[in-house]
């Protein structure tokens, strides 16, 4: 980092997104970054060839906001590759990664910037929040973003839902496995956390997303995250978590423990309320059966996958 950068809004950054059939979203997130406190030198943007007028949308609010910079490729990749061709498209010094589906809260570039200029580290990770509709989609958000009550610098992981990165440092490590399709940020965060290179936390940097809007959804979103993460090499501790834990269930019916299973699944079920009840006030009672749907969903889909597993990715 630099030491001679003090002043944020001196920085030199471009804001990379991807995109794939985003004509629902795509105007508010442009709107969103248009009312930024702060702008970017340049918003790259990588179509992999959208279907719905995505990329039209792009070009006519280009057109109406020249100042915006906005620059639209089409390439068909999937995401690591898209960020990677746009990362080699920029000259700035430092690269901001959202997701095209998000609202950016108006000071997030500010928030991610003065947060670089006070941490002096080389990746800064902002936050996230949710867009909720329905008492389902209130459910479903703790179930894919880290909440506040849980998170602090010291354990959070960023996403490129919500990431500052300094150019040259992404390219020493080689950018995203373009292998992946998802979980791609994830397994650059841990190959960085694997050379002990610190990470800072802008909590103020806040981008909203809209969770699956039904059930099936929810359902099919933690097939594919579960299903990715095998497939990068990574198996996290929550995971192995659950397999224990129904592997301890199953123990106790196979013994004819009838009571003490029926007694610690209710507790679990209830932990299930307590830990996210906070975070759905309306919606608590969705929360057990989220917990046990997706606890079966994440097994099942890693077991398949298991074949595909790269222990070499990280």
């Amino acid at each position: 980092m630099p030491s001679q950068l003090t002043d944020y809004r001196k920085i030199s950054t471009a804001l990379i997104a991807t995109v794939f059939n985003e004509s629902k979203n795509i105007n508010d997130f442009l709107e969103s970054y248009k009312r930024q406190s702060i702008l970017a030198q340049e918003l790259i943007i990588v179509d992999a060839f959208s279907e719905d007028g995505t990329d039209l949308l792009i070009e006519e609010f280009g057109r109406r906001n020249p100042h915006l910079r906005i620059r639209l490729f089409r390439k068909k990749s999937n995401r690591s590759q898209a960020r990677n061709f746009a990362v080699n498209q920029t000259k700035a010094d430092y690269l901001v990664f959202t997701d095209a589906g998000c609202v950016l809260d108006w000071l997030w570039l500010e928030e991610l910037l003065k947060k670089l200029i006070l941490s002096q580290k080389k990746v800064i990770g902002g936050f996230f929040g949710g867009i909720v509709h329905s008492e389902l989609e209130e459910a479903i958000v703790p179930y894919f973003l880290q909440l506040p009550k849980n998170v602090s610098e010291k354990n959070f992981i960023p996403t490129t839902r919500s990431l500052l990165i300094e150019k040259k440092f992404w390219q020493e490590m080689g950018g995203l496995n373009e292998s992946l399709k998802l979980s791609e940020d994830y397994q650059l965060m841990l190959r960085i956390k694997k050379r002990k290179i610190p990470i800072a936390f802008a909590k103020k940097a806040i981008v909203y997303w809209e969770p699956p809007h039904s059930f099936m959804a929810f359902i099919q979103k933690i097939s594919s995250f579960a299903r990715s993460d095998v497939e990068a090499g990574i198996i996290r501790p929550k995971v192995l978590l659950i397999f224990a834990r129904y592997l301890f269930f199953l123990i106790l019916l196979l013994n004819f423990n009838l009571i003490y299973f029926l007694g610690l699944f209710f507790i679990y079920m209830m932990w299930s309320i307590y830990k996210n009840k906070h975070n759905c006030p309306r919606s608590w009672y969705l929360l057990p059966i989220l917990q046990v749907s997706s606890d079966f969903v994440v097994m099942v889909a890693s077991l398949l996958t298991m074949p595909k597993f790269n222990s070499r990715a990280l």
